[in-house]
């Protein structure tokens, strides 16, 4: 009897952390805002437990229970918020919504970012 009590366990705990998936890839961003919006904005997605972006490499790291929502649907949100990924470009009407010192497809605030040292791209 112990031994089929410890083997549900077992397999009821297995279970939960299949459904578990840790994915790092590309989002694009220039500053600290974008970072906060990025982070922010995922966690709030149902399914999303944790999400890390760092403003240095531009690779976000996301866990998320891949029963409630998928890797594609991931990319897609933050592409809404305004945020190109490695997966979906981010419509001109998401894109034009962020801040203007947030808009990374503009080479000039890209490289007055580098000049004040706001990041290390």
């Amino acid at each position: 009897m112990k031994n089929i009590l410890f083997a549900l366990i077992v397999l009821s705990y297995s279970s939960i952390f299949s459904q578990t998936q840790i994915e790092t890839f590309f989002v694009n961003g220039v500053c600290g805002m974008c970072k906060d919006r990025i982070e922010k904005s995922c966690i709030k997605v149902e399914g999303i437990k944790m999400v890390n972006w760092n403003l240095d490499n531009r690779q976000i790291k996301v866990i998320y229970n891949k029963k409630k929502i998928d890797l594609p649907q991931i990319h897609s949100f933050i592409a809404s918020i305004g945020h190109d990924t490695d997966m979906i470009t981010a419509s001109e009407k998401s894109y034009n919504s962020l801040d203007e010192c947030c808009k990374y497809r503009d080479e000039n605030i890209v490289i007055d970012h580098k000049k004040k040292g706001i990041n290390n791209n």
